[in-house]
């Protein structure tokens, strides 16, 4: 089975607030290396603080998932470590702010095999397939360079069919309606 970090991801900011006591404990267990933030309306200063204070003390690294990039406007992009993407169209206009930090990470969310070699070639620097595309995932792993995130991981299962695909991060939503904190539990769990 292939190594596989943690990759959770909060659907939205309400759903930041209602899982702000439970993700300190999550961020940091040793297979977490990522948190993405998906942003429906823009982020408030004092909730991107909270949040980034949050990850960093642990190490783990900063996404925001913006609905539409005018989210990020008022961003100060080195204040994060990473954007994801949800339309391929976005990666090379975003991959070439002057203002972007070389260091910010570039993550897309593809369907196809074909998408993530776009995105790759559009300046993304990981790509994610669908957690149920395990050829895609096979395939990305034998022949890309850029990592893979398996996206919408639920279950201990669809985590070890990722990994052995060759996927490199597993997103799994924390949704706090369909506790998400013992869903995740079960999946960091089926991977040690």
């Amino acid at each position: 089975m292939n190594h596989c970090d943690l990759y959770p991801v909060i659907p939205s900011l309400q759903a930041l607030d209602e899982l702000q006591e439970q993700l300190p404990p999550l961020l940091a267990g040793e297979a977490v290396t990522a948190l993405r933030l998906c942003l429906d309306t823009p982020v408030k200063k004092h909730q991107l603080d909270t949040v980034r204070q949050m990850v960093w003390k642990h190490d783990v690294a900063l996404i925001l998932a913006p609905a539409d990039l005018r989210l990020l406007r008022d961003i100060p992009l080195d204040e994060i470590d990473g954007v994801h993407l949800s339309t391929l169209s976005d990666v090379r206009p975003f991959a070439s702010r002057k203002d972007r930090p070389k260091t910010l990470q570039i993550g897309c969310t593809c369907l196809t095999l074909d998408d993530a070699m776009l995105a790759g070639e559009h300046g993304a620097d990981y790509v994610s397939l669908p957690a149920a595309a395990l050829p895609a995932l096979t395939q990305w792993n034998l022949f890309a360079e850029l990592p893979s995130v398996a996206e919408h991981v639920c279950t201990a299962e669809e985590a070890r069919a990722a990994s052995q695909a060759g996927a490199d991060f597993l997103a799994i939503t924390m949704d706090p309606a369909a506790d998400a904190v013992a869903r995740f539990s079960a999946v960091s769990a089926a991977l040690s």
